[in-house]
């Protein structure tokens, strides 16, 4: 801790911003109401209390969240910046620099408000930030925080859930009385539209992990009666993991939990990454489209899953590269593509509804995995697949299918990496 003596700060005016900031609050009010984007909020109302004459010259909004891949999102604003959104994800090591922050201070001991003087005699310098912040001209640095429930989440790192807010100055002699009593008023009235706009927030995250983008956005707009759906025409992905009913009885669970995350990795990370949508997980396998878009965007979206494929073989080439040498054969599945029209939409009994696809083309790539065993070719496609890039596929004839009354032509890759001895010729 730092303290300076001896050093008298210029005399601030008792200036009341009373009128102005109940016009920021009923506007915060009106914002709660409307939907807001919890970004361009906060870089709204640093610029509206910057217009009441409030120097403020940074500002930080925090807050934890419910999201598969991040545990905190953070807003920073500065003058004559936009906000910006930084995320902190769930497996990054705990930041030493939040461990010693005044917002983990107040988290822990669930402070309402702290304030530090960065210049005059009662300066006090007891984190790191400030530190930074003092040597960067900072005079002032004053938290505000506003405890409510995130979901159903009560507590986050020891604390209470809810937001924490800092506001920094460079002016001589630091904030006002009046300035400290505006940022406190206007705290309790900006975590009302934040509370609004976080839960947004983790619905929609949720909804996008546990449905995917498309069958979220379906089911927040009201398309949640069963039988609710729609035709469309699109690629059509299905993986599945070799073997896995015997590993799962030899691995311990443990173990084999592992294996799948690095499948599901593999298999279903580069669908994501190309566009495609994750609509089940089924056991060990993978069922996903590509959306067909408009009348021309079939060869985009089969372009888009030969990349997701191409992509999940060498993932699969990088994890056996790194594998011990005994389980090396555990990482190998099918990969089955086909085009067509499905229906996708609600099914399931009116009180528990999930998203999928049915038709025929989903039946054919489920069809097209057990003939890959016997092919002894990882990956499997019909000839609407393959005839966008005819280069990359080679022919093995027509093929008969369980459950289809004629035989399917069907294509292999013209480079073999993912071929592996059939199980009949195994046999």
């Amino acid at each position: 801790m730092r303290v300076a003596v001896g050093f008298a700060p210029p005399y601030l005016s008792p200036m009341t911003h009373t009128p102005l900031t109940d016009e920021v609050e009923s506007w915060l009010l009106d914002q709660a109401l409307h939907d807001p984007d919890i970004v361009e909020l906060f870089g709204d109302l640093c610029l509206r209390l910057h217009a009441l004459g409030i120097p403020l010259q940074r500002a930080a909004l925090s807050w934890p969240t419910l999201h598969p891949l991040f545990q905190a999102e953070q807003i920073y604003w500065r003058q004559g910046e936009a906000a910006e959104l930084f995320q902190f994800r769930h497996d990054a090591e705990r930041s030493k620099d939040f461990e010693r922050s005044p917002f983990m201070h107040a988290l822990t001991n669930r402070l309402d408000r702290l304030r530090r003087r960065l210049e005059g005699p009662e300066t006090m310098i007891d984190f790191p930030v400030l530190e930074d912040l003092h040597e960067k001209g900072f005079t002032d640095y004053l938290l505000t925080s506003t405890r409510f429930r995130v979901a159903e989440v009560d507590g986050f790192r020891g604390g209470d859930s809810g937001i924490m807010a800092s506001w920094s100055t460079t002016r001589p002699g630091g904030f006002s009385d009046g300035d400290i009593e505006a940022l406190s008023r206007v705290q309790r009235v900006f975590a009302v539209a934040c509370h609004a706009s976080i839960q947004k927030r983790v619905m929609v995250n949720l909804a996008d992990a546990y449905l995917g983008a498309t069958a979220a956005k379906k089911a927040l707009g009201g398309d949640v009666r069963r039988g609710d759906g729609e035709r469309i025409r699109a690629v059509v992905w299905h993986s599945d993991l070799r073997r896995s009913t015997r590993l799962s009885n030899e691995m311990p669970p443990e173990d084999y939990l592992d294996l799948l995350k690095s499948y599901y990795d593999c298999t279903a990370q580069p669908v994501i990454d190309e566009g495609g949508e994750i609509l089940e997980f089924i056991g060990d396998a993978v069922l996903a489209i590509f959306p067909i878009r408009g009348d021309t965007g079939g060869p985009e979206a089969v372009r888009a899953a030969v990349r997701a494929m191409e992509r999940t073989l060498d993932l699969r080439e990088a994890w056996i590269a790194a594998a011990p040498e005994g389980g090396r054969e555990r990482m190998n599945f099918s990969i089955a593509m086909s085009v067509g029209e499905v229906m996708f939409g609600n099914i399931g009994v009116p009180a528990r509804l999930t998203f999928s696809a049915i038709g025929p083309a989903v039946n054919k790539v489920a069809r097209l995995d057990e003939m890959s065993k016997e092919l002894g070719r990882m990956v499997l496609v019909t000839r609407e697949v393959a005839q966008v890039e005819p280069e990359r596929w080679v022919s093995v004839g027509p093929q008969s299918l369980r459950d289809f009354d004629h035989g399917i032509e069907l294509f292999t890759r013209a480079c073999a990496r993912d071929a592996f001895v059939p199980v009949k010729a195994a046999s």
